[in-house]
């Protein structure tokens, strides 16, 4: 896969980002569907999640890994969907709601402001790892 590469499955068309650091390998897909006359741009971000034991700066897990969730994230923090889902359902809310969904349809789903927040806390876990490395790092002197 490389950025840019589409895959369609039926009437969708799924998008891939390359956004390494939960793996090397991570995508996050984006696509547009329509509901009512309405488009929605839905987005399943990945490669954000820091992974138990992984190291970033002192070390790192694999060459490149902090360039990577650098990159990630900037790619991640640009986008603007207005439905955004993910492989962990706690991570969206997902419960609550498919819940809504009965009586709201598509509506329930929307969460732009969502998206912002998820994003913004991810940036905050990656610059705390980094920070608790460094300060690991000058403790072991």
């Amino acid at each position: 896969m490389h950025v840019g590469d589409r895959i369609k499955l039926g009437d969708v068309t799924l998008t891939a980002l390359f956004t390494p650091g939960h793996t090397k390998g991570d995508n996050t897909w984006v696509t547009n569907v329509r509901d009512s006359g309405r488009i929605y741009t839905v987005v399943f971000p990945d490669g954000t999640s820091i992974n138990p034991g992984y190291k970033i700066v002192k070390n790192p897990s694999y060459p490149g890994i902090e360039n990577n969730y650098h990159n990630t994230l900037l790619t991640l923090e640009v986008l603007k969907p207005d439905i955004w889902l993910s492989c962990h359902t706690e991570f969206f809310n997902f419960e609550s709601k498919r819940k809504l969904a009965v009586t709201e349809g598509v509506k329930a789903w929307v969460d732009p402001e969502g998206y912002q927040l998820r994003i913004a806390n991810e940036r905050a876990k990656f610059e705390e790892e980094i920070n608790t490395e460094l300060a690991d790092s000058v403790k072991a002197r």
